[in-house]
């Protein structure tokens, strides 16, 4: 396989001061199962737009083969049907629905055509945008063992363990540059963060010699002045004649005083400068906060053989839950089991038929906040919402601020937003409500490991009571204190 020479890269796009990438020289064996990772906005979709030539750069790319990228239309790959029929085995799906339109399709079973239709023609290299958000775990795991078993790609994810499970490179855009591993992400994470302690711990350090520089440099000042001073007593007329050697010996030693000050400041200034260029390189998340209310039911909801349908069809039944204040109860299966469903009725999201049966336990005044899968329906003015929403809009801008946003973005339409920052808001919104059960349905959908890092943090610091679908599991194993499988 062939390598891609990236020499001298600089790009920022028209419009805006922000240069995404600057200077950045590496190499890229086509052959390596690579892992593309970083921060939301960082460039990781506009990198894959570089290297098929569709924006405009400086400096030289060089090496890429023929590419096609993950999510893909039809006509971007021509293959044969037996191919695609094979690679679709592989990945457990029905080969038949290579002839079925794309929009009767479940986002899982478009996910799985899209891919096999990637790996059926020789010579492409694929790259791969987030496969992930239409899977559950199981599909993830299918997903990530297929890619496994094949050579040379680029995969973008947010998912740490899917990315563990089928790379074995790691490329991460930087706040300064781009690093490059030879280890799947969780070892370049965890070293990182090693290394990111480390130098928080240097940088107070350095900030306290900075601080003992900057006195030292007053003090070399007034020393200074006082020497000059000297020199010019030295040279002034005396009402008493004085012996000439005396008078020579002064000067001398204010000249050497004032010579060995400014040598001093001068050093000193080059470590503070130095010392506050380091760093750089140094991600800071801020800390978000969380308080749930303070219902007085010890056991806000209870279920007991539930059947759960949605316009007369039963969905899923012999469904057992309880759900205790304080816990956090992560919901798995299968696509199509009910899990968004069973959320959505809790939450009373009744606009999609839903209706259930059996024994069931809501506690009165019940202050619930949801976060649906769906985004679509977040348009116009941001603090239009939080008003709809009884949010405050202070505190609304300072966790999205926190999040990575900046102040004009605030005040976009919110149809202009990413998907990823559609979900900020709908996260930012639900910690801003003060509820006694959260439901979050996929929360980290688009949401970058960092801010997945942070939510995972909050969630396991804070006493409040949380119902949860997600297939990561790696926040579903750190978050979860209970499992119920439907």
């Amino acid at each position: 396989m062939p390598l891609i020479n990236i020499k001298n890269l600089r790009f920022g796009y028209d419009g805006s001061d922000k240069i995404l990438f600057d200077d950045i020289t590496l190499g890229i064996d086509t052959s390596w199962k690579l892992a593309l990772a970083g921060r939301n906005g960082r460039g990781k979709t506009t990198f894959f737009k570089l290297l098929q030539g569709k924006l405009p750069y400086e400096g030289t790319i060089t090496g890429v083969p023929p590419t096609v990228t993950f999510p893909s239309e039809d006509d971007e790959i021509e293959c044969e049907e037996w191919r695609i029929r094979k690679e679709l085995n592989r990945l457990g799906a029905d080969p038949d629905i290579m002839y079925r339109p794309m929009e009767t399709l479940s986002g899982g079973e478009r996910t799985k055509l899209m891919l096999a239709r990637l790996f059926s023609s020789d010579g492409i290299y694929p790259l791969i945008d987030e496969p992930t958000n239409h899977l559950d775990r199981q599909g993830r795991e299918l997903v990530a063992d297929y890619l496994r078993s094949k050579d040379g790609f680029i995969l973008i994810s947010h998912d740490r363990n899917f990315l563990d499970s089928c790379t074995d490179h790691t490329l991460v855009i930087t706040k300064t540059g781009m690093e490059l591993t030879q280890s799947d992400f969780s070892t370049w994470w965890d070293n990182n963060e090693q290394r990111m302690e480390g130098e928080k711990q240097r940088n107070d350090q350095l900030k306290k010699e900075i601080g003992s520089l900057e006195e030292s440099i007053k003090k070399n000042a007034k020393w200074s002045s006082k020497a000059e001073a000297v020199k010019n007593r030295a040279h002034a007329p005396s009402k008493v004649a004085e012996d000439h050697f005396r008078r020579a010996f002064e000067a001398e030693k204010a000249r050497k005083l004032m010579s060995l000050a400014k040598n001093l400041e001068n050093r000193n200034e080059k470590k503070i400068k130095e010392k506050q260029s380091l760093l750089q390189d140094l991600e800071k998340t801020e800390t978000l906060k969380i308080k749930g209310g303070d219902h007085h039911s010890a056991t806000p909801v209870r279920l007991k053989d539930v059947t759960l349908k949605r316009y007369g069809e039963v969905i899923t039944e012999h469904i057992d839950l309880t759900v205790d204040k304080g816990s956090k109860i992560s919901l798995q299966g299968p696509n199509g089991c009910g899990k968004s469903t069973l959320i959505k009725y809790l939450a009373g999201e009744d606009n999609d038929g839903i209706e259930a049966e059996g024994d069931i336990y809501i506690a009165q005044g019940l202050k619930i906040s949801y976060v649906s899968q769906d985004t679509s329906f977040l348009k116009g003015d941001l603090y239009d919402l939080a008003v709809e929403r009884g949010v405050d809009r202070t505190q609304l801008s300072t966790i999205l601020i926190k999040m990575g946003f900046t102040k004009e973005m605030l005040r976009r339409d919110l149809t202009s937003f990413s998907l990823g920052q559609k979900k900020c808001v709908l996260i930012a919104m639900s910690l801003c409500q003060k509820a006694d059960l959260y439901l979050w349905d996929e929360p980290l959908n688009y949401i970058d490991v960092y801010m997945r890092k942070e939510i995972e943090r909050l969630v396991k610091e804070s006493l409040i009571t949380l119902l949860f679908v997600e297939h990561d599991r790696a926040f579903e194993e750190e978050v979860a204190d209970t499992t119920v499988l439907l």
